[in-house]
């Protein structure tokens, strides 16, 4: 049976490097990886006191994630790793979570850095931590340093 493993990417191009080269991946040669890059929902504007993206803004922003993500599949496939990639827009836990049951996934992965201060673990929160608690599949996290 081919195992099914979402790769989690948070936007930082060090955290999917760290992802792409994570020794694990070495024994995934019969699996099929899923790169997956969640972003924001589109923001529109809001009136003058709200700030917005304006569709161009939007439009480069998804540019780029693509572009990173095509460099993570087509890294993925010169190491003889079957992989696709996919842009999603939302909630992240909520899209992993429900992109994980739709493809039956056994494992996603994801990237976490430590936080400097009690601030910074304040304000980011627990991504990981949510993630568990949506998942329908096992979870690894891969501590970037």
């Amino acid at each position: 049976m081919e195992q099914k493993v979402i790769l989690a990417y948070d936007g930082s191009l060090e955290n999917q490097h760290a992802l792409l080269n994570c020794k694990e991946l070495s024994q995934w040669k019969h699996a099929k990886v899923y790169l997956l890059s969640v972003g924001l929902y589109e923001t529109i504007s809001m009136g003058h006191e709200g700030s917005y993206f304006s569709e161009l803004e939007n439009k480069i922003e998804d540019d780029q994630r693509l572009k990173i993500l095509n460099d993570g599949v087509e890294q993925l496939n010169k190491a003889g790793i079957s992989a696709t990639g996919k842009l999603l827009k939302g909630d992240a836990v909520d899209m992993l979570a429900e992109y994980a049951h739709t493809i039956g996934a056994d494992l996603i992965m994801l990237g976490h850095q430590h936080r400097n201060n009690w601030l910074e673990r304040w304000w980011a929160g627990s991504f990981p931590k949510a993630l568990i608690e949506h998942s329908p599949c096992s979870v690894l996290v891969v501590i970037i340093k």
